[in-house]
């Protein structure tokens, strides 16, 4: 059935939020000025965000109510929308939810608070209880016709994001009415249909609808409760009349007598009571106990709810704040239908200072012993129906009376998903309908049946995270995950998880980022994620110490971005420096550091050498695009001239030249300024001049992100505030790309999928998948895991980067000098073992076309070897800029060494040294390498090497025993003999310490290894340090030093003068050196030793006889000179 929407409402500006939250402690003279700004009635962004920036430069962060508040601020700002003009796709692609639409809550490495949607409110219907509607912060409203078990949308074609009220006809479970966009809409068929209801005098006025409640003998009168006032209809909502005006926030009716009637009106600093007894046409004000805030408290939320089993009873949730502290004002309570109260609960005043006997409800701890919480954005109560003495709170927690208000307590801490009781953070509605009990909360809907002993999550269908950044794996399309708004982060891994999806992290998040060589590594909030793959397994975590900088405020954001020739190589752009790691965040060095914070980053796929970028200085300063040649080392200002330029930019870049290049503008507001005509650009000279691309098409459209889509004529993705557009360069005019995508839908981030010619939207109503507009021909691109090698590292992951549809795609490869030269795989294995640099070259073909692309001296084979002599040591203090020092590495893992300055050196002054964060890594066993370059050892009769370090490591306790060993190699990495090795107690230099710590002078301590006397001499050797945690505390390592005594010699023309060849071969092989008499052993892959013999000449032949295809490799020895060969057998 076709849906009808009849709009009769025209509101220039719809905002997010159908709640509107009262504004915290208005009349204290303490507050930072950040909060006074924030509370004006006509409030400058620039000037908050401004002020709230310095202040938290100079003050330590403490989550608060203001606080809070500003975040939900920033967030409405970044989900205003407006109604862009009416225009239908032409394409007959539809978009589906991808989910997240429910979270698995018992999985491994599950969030300390999971979630997955934010609801405002549940109602079920008294007509057949398996109906529900519930109403969603951004995604509208949502129905149920299996009693919670499965939702599906009812609102997606009409321009609605936040429902804060539904009622439900008792008669027919068909009929509702749901607050939106400042006013009301009713539906007649479960949603299908609807129209705006309300008469023009009621329409006239924009709308913050509270509460909406239907008589329950007359499903033609309805009751609005409404900042503009209180309403009443008698023709089913056709037209509402005003009964008061005022601001009123809660409706209740007797449940005896639906004559009677409660009313909760908020005026300056306080609440009313306002009672009728015929049906609400006259209204009584009853203040005899109510709460009366003085001139400098406040009492401005207060909820109602009534109970069956004691019908004249009245409990009242009052917040505020008053003698000395805030958040829960008191639980009050009437018998006489609301003529009387008596302040119940807590403690014996309203409000103060929290104590054991003055718990504070609203707060975050299930103690109460906290001050403040949200008391004026999360709220609810109910009253159990079969006994009144049974009272619910909602707050940012839920807690029980069973003794008629006079104690409560809290069954489970919104942080403690592992019990029974557990509730999301942040209750907006609790009710009760017969046994079934409803909660609507920032991470979802849940249910109990038997008062409230067990929850359990009913969610599964509502689509409706809101996800403030996004990512998805480009060779696996089913990793992805995503920051998101009070629900951490939602991480989908293939059908590793129940329903899909898994909350994990915590709080408020913003990123989202998959490797593209490897879909098992992501990147979040909270550093980076190798993924288990399975959900009863936890997900690995490492480091990430540069990571990008993320915001709530549209286009400030920057973002991970992937060199295209590299998975372990991307750019970040933290703070206002330009970082670039090389070993997939183990490590970072600065590209460059600019007059302000970077946002949009982007690398040319036909050129990494070129980037570029746009800067984010402040809310209204001007913002910039700069553009490197050099990869970073010299940039230049290619910002156009334009009008507003202080609306924010996002790039992308064009997939054959790196000087073609799209912008778009994404004002911080939806509905400010009106820049009609100029919100994409084009430049095909690399920012020298632009092109207008806008059109009337995208009048009263704003933009979010663009998107090019790779292989096609100059096509690019819009992604705006409300939907999707699509443009190449054979067409005059933006088309409107949203078939079956809700409306409005806000794209956080449209990332093409080319294995199957999709693309996704990570959007504030969870992910989407479209196919791409057009196909188009592939785009090769070739990529590897490293481009760097020498003889520790000669094994080369490539990796396939091409935009190509993996179906019946074709792949070819030629590896100039690697083994195989050739290869038909998608992601092929090649080893080189020579040094020099090499040639790669990708063809990819399938049914749209062929690309091929040469990378001329993409791999690079050296090798960097230090010799030790009398008067030669080698030394190393890491006081280098970039970690790891030159040559050094740090392998992947799931943690690593991090180069970090220090107070107190060794030498008891500010000194960079290396070290290992045990404190806050959980990895328990596992182990993290930090490896030297090469060094070669000296000899003679009495010849001594030896190996000196400091170190410092305090220990966390006894329970805790991180470790350290010391591995040396003299075969290029091949095998690693263990030197040295401590742990716990055995590795301390000072007490335990149970905070994290830093060393002090006397903590250092200097250890020293002969690496003579246990036969290592003239040998080339690698030193291994080995960090193996145990949730202890920091390990610190500096002045790393090799040194010799009594060295005669140390010739190192040895290596450079033995040539083993041809390699690969067949088994049979030919050595040239100047040396004679060579003896030989040569080892497999698992060190077996399967052959050794001497050649006597300078020139010689080996035969291996039956031996396999694989890696080998070979010792050669002369006197006290070993040098190893690795080789290939064919």
């Amino acid at each position: 059935m076709n849906r009808l929407i009849i709009f009769i409402l025209a509101f220039s500006s719809f905002n997010l939020y159908s709640q509107s939250e009262k504004r915290y402690d208005i009349n204290s003279s303490d507050l930072p000025e950040w909060v006074n700004l924030m509370y004006l009635e006509n409030v400058d962004e620039g000037k908050v965000i401004e002020a709230y920036e310095s202040f938290y430069k100079n003050n330590k962060f403490i989550k608060n109510k203001h606080t809070q508040f500003y975040k939900r601020w920033l967030r409405n700002l970044s989900r205003e929308t407006i109604p862009p003009k009416k225009v239908k796709s032409t394409s007959s692609n539809n978009w589906q939810c991808i989910g997240p639409w429910d979270f698995d809550k018992d999985a491994e490495s599950r969030s300390y608070a999971p979630g997955a949607a934010h609801l405002y409110t549940i109602e079920q219907s008294q007509s057949n209880s398996n109906v529900l509607y519930a109403g969603a912060a951004t995604a509208g409203a949502w129905r149920s016709n299996n009693k919670g078990n499965n939702w599906f949308h009812i609102t997606k074609d009409l321009h609605l994001s936040g429902v804060y009220a539904i009622e439900i006809d008792f008669q027919n479970e068909n009929i509702i009415y749901i607050s939106g966009n400042g006013g009301i809409y009713k539906s007649i068929d479960s949603g299908i249909n609807w129209i705006s209801i309300g008469g023009s005098n009621f329409n006239a006025q924009s709308h913050n609808i509270k509460d909406i409640k239907m008589h329950p003998q007359n499903n033609q009168i309805l009751y609005v409760a409404s900042n503009q006032g209180l309403f009443k209809s008698f023709d089913g909502g056709s037209n509402l009349n005003e009964i008061m005006s005022g601001e009123f926030q809660e409706i209740e009716f007797h449940p005896l007598s639906s004559d009677t009637m409660y009313f909760i009106r908020q005026d300056a600093n306080y609440t009313e009571f306002y009672r009728s007894d015929d049906s609400g046409n006259t209204l009584n004000l009853f203040s005899n106990g109510w709460p009366i805030p003085t001139t400098n408290d406040e009492q401005k939320r207060t909820e109602i709810a009534v109970s069956l089993a004691d019908p004249n009873k009245i409990v009242a949730l009052a917040t505020g704040a008053a003698n000395g502290g805030s958040g829960l004002y008191g639980i009050y309570v009437s018998y006489d239908k609301g003529e009387n109260w008596t302040f119940r609960c807590c403690g014996s005043q309203p409000a103060g200072i929290p104590s054991a006997n003055n718990i504070n409800m609203m707060g975050w701890q299930p103690s109460g012993l906290d001050d403040g919480g949200q008391y004026y954005y999360d709220l609810a109560l109910a009253v159990n129906p079969f006994d009144a003495n049974i009272i619910h709170v909602g707050g940012v927690n839920h807690w029980i009376s069973f003794d008629d208000g006079f104690t409560f307590s809290c069954p489970a801490k919104w942080s403690e998903p592992y019990k029974k009781g557990y509730v999301h953070a942040d209750i907006h509605d609790i009710n009760y309908y017969g046994n079934d009990l409803w909660f609507a909360c920032d991470g979802g809907i849940f249910y109990s049946d038997n008062y409230g002993d067990s929850i359990y999550k009913k969610m599964y269908g509502i689509e409706g995270t809101d996800f403030w950044g996004f990512g998805a794996g480009f060779k696996d399309g089913n990793v992805m995950l995503g920051g998101t708004y009070h629900n951490g982060t939602l991480l989908k891994d293939n059908n590793t998880y129940l329903n899909d999806w898994i909350c994990t992290d915590g709080g408020d998040n913003y990123r989202g980022f998959v490797n593209f060589g490897n879909s098992r590594i992501a990147y979040s909030d909270y550093g980076g994620k190798i993924l288990s793959g399975d959900r009863n397994v936890a997900i690995s975590t490492f480091p990430l110490d540069k990571k990008p900088n993320a915001s709530y405020i549209i286009g400030q954001s920057s973002q991970i971005e992937f060199d295209p020739r590299c998975y372990n190589w991307f750019y970040s752009g933290n703070d206002t420096t330009l970082w670039l790691t090389k070993n997939n965040g183990s490590s970072f060095e600065a590209v460059h550091h600019f007059n302000a914070n970077i946002a949009s980053i982007e690398v040319a796929w036909s050129n990494p050498d070129y980037i570029y970028l746009s800067t984010y200085p402040g809310w209204w300063d001007k913002k910039h695009i700069y553009k490197s040649e050099d990869a970073g080392k010299t940039w230049t200002d290619i910002t156009p001239s334009l009008s507003n330029d202080w609306i924010t930019y996002d790039i992308t870049i064009s997939s054959n030249d790196e000087n073609t290049i799209w912008i778009s503008r994404n004002s911080m507001y939806g509905s400010y300024p009106n820049y009609n005509g100029d919100k994409v650009f084009k430049s095909t000279d690399g920012g020298l001049s632009w092109t207008n691309l806008t059109t009337n098409t995208l009048d009263d459209v704003f933009p979010t992100n663009i998107e090019h889509q790779r292989g096609s004529d100059g096509g690019v993705y819009l992604g705006t505030r409300t939907s999707v557009y699509y443009k190449n360069n054979s067409m005059t005019d933006w088309i409107i790309y949203d078939n079956d995508l809700p409306k409005p839908t806000t794209s956080v981030q449209l990332i093409p999928y080319y294995r199957k010619g999709q693309l996704f939207n990570g959007t504030n109503r969870s992910a989407y998948v479209v196919d791409l507009f057009e196909n188009s021909p592939p785009s090769a691109q070739i990529a590897a895991d490293k481009m760097d090698l020498n003889c520790m590292n000669d094994e080369v992951n490539f990796v396939c980067h091409s935009a190509v549809r993996a179906t019946n795609a074709t792949w070819n490869w030629v590896f100039a000098g690697g083994t195989p030269n050739t290869s038909n795989l998608e992601n092929p294995t090649v080893i080189y073992n020579q040094a020099g640099s090499y040639d790669v070259t990708l063809t990819v073909t399938d049914q749209f076309g062929s690309s091929t692309q040469t990378l001329a001296n993409f791999i690079t084979y050296n090798d960097t070897t230090s010799l030790i002599t009398s008067s030669s040591n080698y030394q190393e203090n890491f006081e280098s800029f970039n970690f790891p020092p030159e040559s050094w590495r740090t392998p992947p893992s799931s943690f690593s060494w991090q180069g970090i300055i220090v107070d107190t050196g060794s030498n008891c002054l500010p000194n960079k040294v290396t070290f290992v964060d045990h404190y806050n890594i959980s990895q328990r066993g596992d182990e993290a390498y930090l490896i030297s370059n090469k060094v070669k050892l000296g000899s003679g009769p009495n010849a001594i090497n030896y190996l000196t370090y400091d170190y410092s490591y305090s220990g966390y306790s006894s329970a805790h025993s991180d470790g350290f060993r010391i591995d040396i190699s003299n075969d290029c990495g091949y095998s690693w003999d263990s030197i040295y090795g401590a742990s716990g107690a055995n590795l301390a230099t000072t007490s335990y310490q149970s905070s994290i710590w830093h060393p002090t002078c006397d903590s250092w301590k200097t250890d020293s290894i002969n690496l003579t006397s246990l036969g290592y001499i003239n040998d080339t050797i690698m030193i291994r340090f080995v960090a193996i945690n145990d949730y202890g505390n920091q390990f610190y390592l500096d002045n790393v030093n090799i040194k010799g005594q009594n060295i005669l010699y140390n010739n190192n023309t040895f290596e450079n003068d033995l040539t083993l060849f041809p390699n690969p071969n067949n088994g049979s092989f030919q050595i040239i050196s100047k040396h004679k008499n060579l003896e030989y052993e040569i080892y497999n892959l698992v060190g077996e030793k399967i052959k050794e013999g001497k050649v006597n000449n300078r020139y010689g032949k080996i035969f291996l006889n039956d031996i396999t295809s694989g890696i080998y490799l070979a010792k050669f020895k002369n006197n006290n000179i070993t040098i190893s060969k690795k080789f290939s057998v064919y």
